[in-house]
């Protein structure tokens, strides 16, 4: 079966459980921009405070790249959620971005933004499955 009559074939998530999982990705989603903007605050606090000990200065520099460190985390997890939105927007969400079998919904209640079936997700992460850059 070609890749498009699969995805014609997949079973929309219910009602219910579609507006859930959207409120539940918004809510993620703003979530993590308010933890973004508390660690911008708090890495120009950090830069700002003046401290002239050579300890101290480590200390903030360490304390600003372990930040920005989770942040980089953050920002994938915004970017599979921003897509995770658009897919429900398109109406292709819930179906698998390679085959276009329907995604479990209790796959996508654990991971919301998921974009593979299991099958595929194996094979992404074995590096099997061609990416697409987005």
């Amino acid at each position: 079966m070609a890749r498009t009559e699969k995805a014609k074939a997949a079973v929309e998530v219910p009602r219910d459980r579609y507006r859930a999982l959207r409120e539940r990705l918004q809510n993620q989603r703003d979530e993590i921009l308010d933890m973004y903007k508390q660690d911008l605050r708090a890495g120009q606090e950090s830069a700002d405070d003046g401290t002239e000990d050579i300890v101290d200065r480590a200390n903030n520099a360490y304390n600003r790249e372990l930040m920005f460190s989770l942040s980089d985390n953050e920002r994938a997890t915004l970017l599979q959620i921003e897509n995770a939105l658009r897919r429900m927007d398109e109406g292709t969400y819930g179906r698998c971005s390679n085959c276009g079998q329907t995604i479990n919904l209790l796959r996508l209640e654990a991971v919301p933004w998921a974009r593979y079936c299991i099958d595929c997700q194996e094979l992404a992460e074995k590096g099997l499955l061609e990416l697409e850059a987005s």
